[in-house]
């Protein structure tokens, strides 16, 4: 059975992982939601990499890892080069925005990139395609940990923020973003574009093509957010 670590700062990364569990064969796997640090979009490289280093480490005391994955865009983008360098052995999986086929499809004036500041400061991709809108739209990560249960909630603030670009695609470019389709469909009759399949066939290719798998959850910070991420999950 491979031993699976998923990381995120909060509820995004639940998203990745409900497909790696739906999709992934003999896992035992172990999120890890790095409260402790959220949110990670306004953090700087430099601290991201530290972070991420302290959090590797923890995992390789305590769980032994075979697969680690970044189940979140920023610390990809910030972090992921570093950590395979520094632990070669570890299988690093890592989310980037699929800014690609959204451009291959539409003119990269008409796709906005939809992540947080760090994520649109520091990935290879966006610096491609520099043609291409984006948007950091303040605190979202945020809002939706707290309304992961009530995320009609967000729709007025969504539909401010997101139709004065007038998009034809949009790239969900923060993991924590998934959950929010709906609400932006709502409204938005943009072809929204994320990155969640590409890692769950990744993955894949290491793992057994059958068996069942195990799922435990970790925190970094106090332990309450927990029932509700383990609800979220798995209703």
């Amino acid at each position: 059975m491979k031993k699976v670590a998923v990381i995120d700062s909060g509820s995004g990364g639940l998203n990745v992982l409900s497909k790696l569990f739906a999709s992934a064969h003999d896992c035992q796997f172990l999120y890890l939601a790095d409260e402790k640090n959220a949110p990670y979009g306004e953090k700087s490289k430099q601290n991201l990499i530290k972070i991420a280093k302290n959090l590797v480490e923890m995992l390789n005391y305590s769980f032994h890892p075979d697969v680690i994955v970044f189940a979140c865009n920023t610390l990809t983008a910030c972090a992921i080069r570093a950590m395979r360098r520094i632990y070669p052995n570890i299988n690093f999986i890592g989310c980037e925005p699929a800014i690609k086929p959204a451009c291959q499809k539409y003119n990269p004036t008409e796709v906005l990139l939809l992540a947080t500041d760090a994520t649109i400061k520091h990935s290879a991709l966006v610096k491609k395609y520099a043609d291409m809108q984006t948007l950091a739209i303040k605190n979202l990560p945020t809002l939706i940990d707290q309304n992961l249960f009530d995320l009609n909630s967000l729709i007025p603030y969504l539909r401010q923020q997101i139709l004065p670009y007038s998009p034809k695609a949009i790239v969900l470019g923060c993991t924590h973003f998934e959950a929010i389709k709906t609400q932006i469909s709502s409204f938005c009759t943009a072809e929204l574009f994320s990155s969640s399949e590409g890692i769950s066939k990744r993955l894949g290719s290491f793992c057994a093509p059958h068996g069942g798998n195990d799922c435990f959850f970790m925190t970094t910070g106090s332990g309450e957010s927990l029932p509700k991420f383990f609800h979220y999950l798995f209703n």
